[in-house]
């Protein structure tokens, strides 16, 4: 619905003005410009009611919504102590966070990853390899999903905490996080 509506206010904004040019009609270009904005408007209140239902609802993310908080994710210079970071310490990666739980992109831990199908295995020093079966789409507590052909993996779900820092975040194990905060 919100696509038509803003396919339709592009094309009368853009159809409107054009025809109202070439006619020398001031009025069908006031009427196309006002009816192609009302129509964006809509559209845009739309979004807003959906994200306002869906949180009330408590519902789970769409598809739109995990895109959307993916993009505007904010960039990190990561570290840690024992893990290598790909491509190098310090290298620029995305923290996404959905449903309060914190996913980076399984790019990050190249060098301790190995993929099957869609069976993911971690292996990072000093702890027990964990394989993770990769979703089709993030659903609510998803430990790994892909999502327009990157995989992301829930932070915990490989044993490791972020704390964030400025502009950089420091990747630690979880065990390490829980002794500092007692």
């Amino acid at each position: 619905m919100r696509t038509l509506l803003e396919m339709f206010g592009f094309v009368i904004m853009v159809g409107g003005t054009v025809v109202g040019v070439m006619s020398g009609s001031f009025s069908l270009i006031v009427f196309s410009l006002v009816g192609g904005l009302v129509l964006l408007a809509l559209s845009h209140l739309i979004g807003i009611a959906e994200s306002v239902q869906a949180r009330v609802l408590d519902l789970p993310p769409t598809l739109d919504t995990v895109r959307n908080r993916i993009r505007h994710a904010s960039d990190y210079a990561v570290t840690a102590a024992d893990i290598e970071i790909y491509p190098a310490q310090g290298a620029m990666h995305s923290l996404v966070e959905l449903d309060e739980n914190l996913y980076m992109r399984t790019f990050a831990f190249m060098k301790h990853l190995s993929v099957l199908d869609r069976r993911y295995s971690f292996s990072l020093p000093g702890r027990e390899p964990v394989e993770l079966h990769g979703a089709d789409r993030y659903f609510q507590g998803a430990d790994l999903f892909s999502v327009d052909g990157y995989a992301y993996v829930k932070l915990s779900a490989i044993g490791l905490a972020a704390d964030r820092e400025g502009d950089r975040i420091l990747l630690r194990s979880r065990q390490d996080a829980r002794a500092d905060d007692q």
